[in-house]
């Protein structure tokens, strides 16, 4: 069974023009993707197709990620120039400070399982 899902929640900024490849993974992701594990969602984020999708200039997208199980449960993901920001509205307690910003595949993904453990057991 997944543990995450993620899907595109909005625009900050307007789109940019995007190659077709950055497109089709856009379209993609504005559907419900889910992930089995915090390291599985941690490597998309930290692949060069999804850094293309996102480019190098100031942020104009994020991502909602929740709980498989439970999908109340949610914390932003804004990409910016490299690095993952991770927000959580909600004050759950999972992320340090409620915004921490993680420039690692292997630093994001233990932010993500934090969260995860935190959110699923309060």
């Amino acid at each position: 069974m997944p543990l995450l899902t993620m899907s595109k929640s909005g625009f900050i900024e307007s789109k940019p023009e995007l190659e077709p490849q950055s497109e089709a993974l856009l379209e993609t992701l504005s559907g419900l993707c889910s992930f089995h594990s915090a390291e599985d969602l941690s490597s998309l984020l930290f692949t060069d197709m999804f850094g293309l999708l996102v480019g190098d200039s100031d942020p104009w997208v994020k991502f909602e990620v929740g709980l498989y199980k439970d999908h109340t449960k949610t914390i932003e993901i804004i990409p910016i120039k490299g690095s993952i920001t991770i927000a959580d509205a909600a004050m759950s307690g999972g992320i340090p400070n409620n915004v921490v910003t993680s420039k690692s595949e292997e630093e994001c993904a233990s932010i993500l399982q934090n969260w995860y453990n935190c959110v699923m057991t309060a």
